[in-house]
């Protein structure tokens, strides 16, 4: 109970004014909220570490400016701003339906597990941020911890330590809660962005739509196991990167789906390293899909001429990737700057082959990838069957969705192939979980085409139900 009132009282209410800015009228922004509040918390360490103070003080300097900018876009924007046609009612009843889902499997809190990662890496890290400037500088410089990968980006233990502002350090095991909760958060934005897939439906389908998109709350932590409540950040980071596909490159193009896959992909890039790897290759595809939509983001600035056209879209893209990548490049930066590198590409002492190592990830991999041939099978139904569906409703093309699954486990493979720990002690203990992104990414896949066979067979009038905030200006065509 403790955890929950720093994620709705520390978390979520300085998130919620920036959450509903960027996600609208959408039920995703009441998941989005306490997320928004962590990537500010994180932001706040950053700044911590960079300059001096402690993370309470710039955590409130961040929000109140946040929160200003939030303000003053709403009155820069007055009535021009984009406005969602969704009814109250769905949004309610979706948020209270995918919330009711997700305390199926947090019901594991109960049993007050802390997992290896929980105590060796986030635990003491929060505790560094409690401590201040000087701590956490001095802390994450010394030698005797390098094993605790101090170079992690500082969401997770930026939480925790502000569960630790809150209460005091009395009860330890409030940070792996605040985890499970963000993971959780995490989870239900991937869900409502499923939901939202069918909720231009007549309300069998908008029905469907939010039972699947509840669904695949339950598959995300089943997928993870005991990681997914033991204070572990890998379902944290790879939830939030599948929000950043759903919104990104799902859901048709328009400003608050942009909007929210932003905040998906900073919040995963704070999290993990294979975050920010991760979340920079979706934000490239996501760049690609907008480089040439008009919208409020990324208003037109002319130019009929080939260069003019180049040239504008090349700034496009420029700040469709660099924006939302900054947060957690800064931190990565800043790791460097102190001297800390990641240790998994230090120097090796084990004689494999690079073949060897190949050959153990591949084997490793594959077996936490059954579900890749169903969701292969359920493409090819899907593209033979209701093609014109997903094309009616402005859905973007789902080679996308693959194209992210694949660029993950290239880099996933790079890692361990490249890596200098003991490959098969390495895959033992870890690839169950960096390929969470990958399957959660695929049950998406096949979560997503029942969806939209139901928006098919039970069709509303386009014109008076709106999957997102489309922009005039858009077609709606596949993309």
């Amino acid at each position: 109970m403790s955890a929950f009132v720093v994620l709705i009282a520390g978390l979520g209410i300085p998130g919620l004014l920036p959450a509903f800015t960027l996600a609208r009228r959408s039920p995703a922004f009441i998941f989005l909220a306490p997320l928004v509040g962590a990537a500010m918390a994180a932001v706040a360490t950053e700044l911590e570490l960079a300059i001096a103070w402690s993370l309470l003080l710039w955590y409130v300097v961040v929000a109140i400016v946040v929160n200003a900018v939030s303000v003053a876009w709403w009155i820069g924007r007055g009535r021009q701003q984009e406005g969602s046609r969704q009814s109250l009612e769905w949004v309610l009843l979706t948020a209270a339906v995918v919330g009711a889902a997700l305390v199926i499997p947090l019901i594991g809190l109960r049993a007050q597990m802390f997992g290896w990662d929980a105590e060796q890496i986030w635990l003491t890290h929060a505790m560094m941020i409690s401590g201040g400037h000087r701590e956490l500088l001095s802390s994450l410089q010394n030698h005797s911890y390098w094993s605790g990968n101090p170079d992690y980006p500082p969401l997770v233990p930026a939480a925790g330590a502000l569960a630790f502002a809150f209460y005091g350090l009395g009860n330890l095991h409030i940070a792996v809660d605040m985890t499970v909760l963000l993971s959780a958060c995490a989870v239900g934005v991937v869900a409502t962005g499923i939901a939202t897939v069918g909720s231009a439906g007549r309300a069998a389908a908008k029905g469907g739509a939010v039972a699947v998109g509840a669904a695949i709350c339950v598959v995300a932590f089943a997928i993870s196991g005991i990681y997914g409540v033991n204070g572990y950040a890998d379902l944290l980071w790879a939830a939030a990167a599948v929000g950043a596909v759903v919104w990104g490159l799902v859901l048709p193009r328009s400003g608050s789906a942009l909007a929210t896959a932003w905040a998906c992909a900073v919040v995963a890039s704070l999290t993990k390293n294979e975050g920010l790897t991760t979340s920079l290759v979706v934000l490239a595809m996501i760049a690609v899909r907008y480089v040439g939509a008009t919208l409020p983001l990324l208003p037109d600035s002319g130019g009929t001429t080939a260069t003019a056209r180049w040239v504008r879209n090349g700034a496009r893209f420029a700040v469709l990737l660099i924006v939302p990548a900054a947060p957690g490049l800064a931190w990565a930066a800043l790791m460097r700057l102190i001297g800390l590198n990641d240790r998994f590409f230090s120097t090796s002492s084990y004689d494999e082959s690079a073949s060897t190592r190949a050959y153990a990830t591949i084997h490793g991999m594959a077996d936490h990838l059954a579900v890749a041939p169903v969701a292969a099978a359920a493409l090819l139904v899907g593209c033979c069957l209701f093609r014109r569906e997903r094309k009616r409703a402005g859905l973007g093309n789902p080679a996308w969705l693959w194209l992210a699954c694949l660029a993950s486990l290239a880099i996933i493979f790079y890692t361990y192939v490249a890596g200098s720990l003991e490959i098969h002690s390495w895959l033992a203990s870890s690839v169950n979980r960096t390929t969470i992104f990958a399957q959660l990414v695929l049950y998406t896949e096949l979560a997503l085409w029942p969806v939209i066979a139901l928006d098919g067979t039970f069709p509303a009038r386009r014109d008076q139900a709106a999957v997102v905030d489309v922009p005039r200006r858009l077609p709606a065509t596949q993309s």
